[in-house]
């Protein structure tokens, strides 16, 4: 098992995705998570809707890239806190909502790391 070279939390669709930027591929995983909605609803019958619908919604998901499939990455404002880094593939993009400063640092490990393979 190798060590990550970076670790960090996307911010997308109001759930975290945990990111491992390793030396030769980069791994997320967005567990499943408890929405407003069904905390709510649960709070309002006692919590009888969470015995009948579940505690969590969503699916979880990983995902795996290899970083030789990986042209370039691309960042750009997303408001006030947030840079989207958007890593582009042979076959796909793949966006991670991060801190401005954060994505600074996402950006020059994973360029280097491409400017490497």
């Amino acid at each position: 098992m190798s060590i990550p070279i970076l670790e960090f939390a996307s911010h997308t669709k109001g759930r975290n995705a945990q990111v491992r930027i390793f030396h030769d591929r980069i791994e997320w995983e967005l567990k499943r998570s408890l929405s407003a909605g069904k905390l709510t609803a649960g709070l309002l019958t006692g919590g009888v809707s969470l015995l009948g619908t579940g505690v969590k919604h969503g699916n979880a998901f990983t995902e795996m890239i290899p970083l030789k499939r990986v042209s370039s990455v691309v960042t750009r404002r997303d408001g006030m806190m947030y840079t989207i880094v958007s890593v582009i593939t042979t076959g796909n993009t793949i966006d991670f909502r991060v801190s401005h400063a954060e994505a600074k640092h996402v950006t020059d490990t994973l360029n280097r790391l491409i400017m490497q393979a």
